[in-house]
């Protein structure tokens, strides 16, 4: 049997998750497709067990009403009306409301306003109301559509009948403020998108290949098993591959998470989007970049943040049921009233359901926590990304901690030096400053940081082995250790070292000094561990760096669970053997896949773009204190939001029969939704109270 063709499409339009099933239902009625359409990346993605043109996928996708995405960005579509709907609704407010802006006719400029906002900016909600009508369906969407036309309707004839109490703000206010909902989620969704395109953009778009003893420049989409790859020092690599060449020294941190480059000789594998630090090496491909490892790693971050829709989807869930009974209560509170012989109570009954129905206060209710928590987060570089993750944080216990730029600030630094051989640690490195002085290495460029005054020549650097020069006539050498003179000396020192990077400085056939190298703690790290376990966290440590440096810098922090040598895929899989809600902190593209796939990610400001992407939460400063800090305001924010919510529709529940039986006239209908946003505001504030 042939293996299916795999076809991705951009899906324009979708608004919930109800939109995605719509699509998919219509696709999978095509002969030969098989659909799973995901909202959260808003592509289709189709398995063909025959061709099909793009026309009759694209017809079924129309069909559904909706459409194949163009270039242009959701959130650029949003923007425009958004702007308007901020100035029209807020004008509308002020001439409506506040008696000092008020003058002679001020009613037709409020008019003007809510026509804008009703015609122009509303527009996607009403066009989503209708391909719900086409489909029997109803989402927020159908509501808010209906009530800011009926607002607007009504209060159109009420001016025309010579009254000036009018619902022109409420028509205009409703819409805007929902949109600016719509305009937040869309911006966390497309996050998953950036995350991945960052991802990828680790591997170089081209690259130089050797075919019959000739180098050839192709583009690395064309690179092929057995293809011989040359990489020059500085350049990423940009397919798996075998190395060829005697050794290498690689930088694969972003990857692997390990603080210090690779040694590595030939016939040892290399992984796409590690950096080349010494001379140039030949490779042979063995896996080209869009099935390389970092592709793997990309795909664990598109399944990953598929999941992450549950509290954007959370209101229209509630809204199969709620606008259905909205609309069927207004229309049998004006049968009812009707029935009874009071036209007009039945009319403006009925109006007043619908305006007392109307989602303001629901719209506001998670966007307006996110702003308020992302103020007061500003003022402690902690940036909330995501609102999704945020219902996990009330469960989550434990937090996973990627070790290298997170916890540690990832740059080596000499923690010990030691002189042997009857010189001082003084002169010896001295002696080694002035040798590494020129490498590009991170040892030699630690070690380079002590001042030196020596002259150096013949300077020689091997890749895995080390560098020499000639100091005073000296030749120097600083290295692996080895076998030296006075190797009983040396054996002592080795043996009082911890487990760090240690290297021998050796001259004359003797080693007269060694220095032991690793990257530090992050100030406050210790802290940071402390008020996690005091507010009830269990912090884990889980690195790609050696078991033994990992185990020592648990111990400085005081954390009980650690592990070492992790890889990418390791982490995922530690942190999908948890059936709880976890957090996991990290800064590299290696924690990029374990970030998307944790209920709650964190990223430190300076680590890659691509895990800030894939991450709920963004610490901007790298202080690690930020962490318990942002854990507990996203507990706050997203509690906030719940009661944000329950207000919202605990108002509707109350009020609605309230108004049904003809105890709210429509201006009271609105000075009653109005005092529900209002209290949401509020509550909303509240925030920024205790939070530090």
């Amino acid at each position: 049997m042939a293996k299916p063709d795999l076809v991705e499409l951009e899906i324009e339009g979708m608004t919930c998750t109800a939109c995605a099933r719509r699509v998919e239902k219509s696709l999978n009625k095509l002969d030969g497709v098989t659909a799973y359409v995901d909202f959260a990346t808003e592509k289709a993605h189709l398995q063909l067990s025959n061709p099909v043109a793009l026309d009759v996928l694209s017809g079924a996708v129309v069909s559904a009403g909706y459409q194949v995405g163009s270039d242009k960005s959701e959130t650029s579509k949003l923007k425009p009306r958004l702007i308007v709907g901020a100035v029209s609704a807020s004008l509308a407010v002020l001439f409506a409301m506040v008696p000092g802006f008020q003058f002679e006719n001020s009613q037709y400029l409020v008019w003007a306003l809510a026509t804008a906002v009703v015609g122009y900016v509303a527009w996607p909600f009403h066009a989503a109301a209708i391909k719900n009508l086409r489909h029997f369906d109803a989402t927020m969407d159908t509501l808010v559509s209906l009530g800011s036309t009926v607002a607007y309707v009504y209060s159109v004839f009420l001016i025309l009948a010579g009254d000036h109490h009018t619902y022109f703000e409420t028509a205009a206010v409703v819409p805007s403020v929902v949109l600016l909902g719509r305009y937040i989620e869309v911006k966390a969704r497309k996050s998953a998108t950036d995350s991945v395109r960052a991802l990828l953009s680790a591997i170089p778009d081209r690259a130089t290949v050797e075919i019959d003893g000739n180098r050839q420049e192709i583009s690395t989409a064309e690179l092929k098993k057995k293809m011989i790859v040359l990489v020059a020092a500085g350049q990423a690599i940009p397919a798996d591959g075998k190395l060829l060449s005697a050794a290498a020294t690689i930088d694969a941190s972003t990857l692997t998470g390990e603080s210090l480059p690779q040694e590595i000789s030939t016939g040892d594998q290399v992984t796409a989007g590690a950096t080349n630090l010494q001379g140039e090496i030949r490779l042979e491909v063995t896996a080209p970049a869009a099935s390389s490892r970092l592709a793997r790693i990309a795909d664990m971050v598109r399944e990953a943040t598929a999941e992450k829709t549950k509290l954007a989807s959370l209101t229209d869930s509630i809204s199969k049921v709620f606008v259905p009974l909205v609309i069927l209560t207004a229309i049998l509170t004006y049968i009812i009233w009707s029935l009874l012989g009071d036209q007009e109570t039945a009319f403006q009954a009925a109006i007043s359901v619908i305006v007392i129905a109307c989602p303001c206060a629901l719209g506001i209710a998670v966007p307006m926590s996110l702003v308020v928590a992302t103020g007061v987060g500003t003022k402690r570089a902690v940036v909330i990304r995501n609102p999704d993750a945020l219902r996990s944080l009330a469960r989550t216990k434990m937090v996973f901690f990627d070790k290298t730029g997170t916890l540690t600030d990832g740059n080596l630094a000499i923690v010990r030096s030691v002189g042997l051989g009857g010189v001082s640690a003084e002169q010896m490195l001295e002696k080694a400053a002035a040798v590494s002085a020129g490498s590009s290495h991170p040892v030699s460029k630690a070690i380079a940081a002590v001042t030196s005054q020596l002259a150096v020549t013949n300077v020689s650097e091997t890749a895995g082995q080390g560098i020499s020069g000639l100091v005073e006539g000296i030749s120097v050498r600083v290295e692996k250790p080895g076998t030296y003179e006075n190797q009983l000396e040396l054996d002592q020192a080795l043996a009082a070292a911890g487990p760090n990077t240690l290297v021998v400085v050796a001259w004359e056939g003797w080693a007269h000094g060694l220095i032991e190298l690793s990257d530090q703690l992050r100030p406050h790290a210790k802290q940071a561990v402390a008020d996690l376990q005091t507010a009830g966290f269990s912090p884990v440590l889980v690195s790609g760096d050696n078991p033994g440096r990992v185990a020592e810098i648990a111990g400085q922090l005081g954390i009980k669970q650690y592990f070492g040598s992790i890889t990418p895929e390791g982490k995922l899989e530690m942190l999908g053997q948890h059936t709880d809600p976890v957090a996991m902190v990290g800064d590299g593209i290696n924690d990029v896949a374990a970030l998307a796939k944790a209920e709650v990610g964190i990223a430190m400001g300076s680590g890659a773009y691509a895990a800030q992407a894939a991450s709920t939460i963004t610490i901007l400063d790298d202080d690690p204190r930020a962490i318990p800090f942002a854990l507990r305001l996203g507990k706050k924010t997203y509690r906030n939001i719940i009661e944000n919510l329950v207000w919202a529709f605990g108002y509707n529940i109350v009020l609605i029969p309230v108004a049904a039986l003809g105890l709210l006239n429509p201006i009271l209908a609105g000075v009653a939704m109005a005092f529900s946003s209002v209290s949401v505001v509020a509550n909303s504030l509240r925030l920024k109270l205790g939070s530090n």
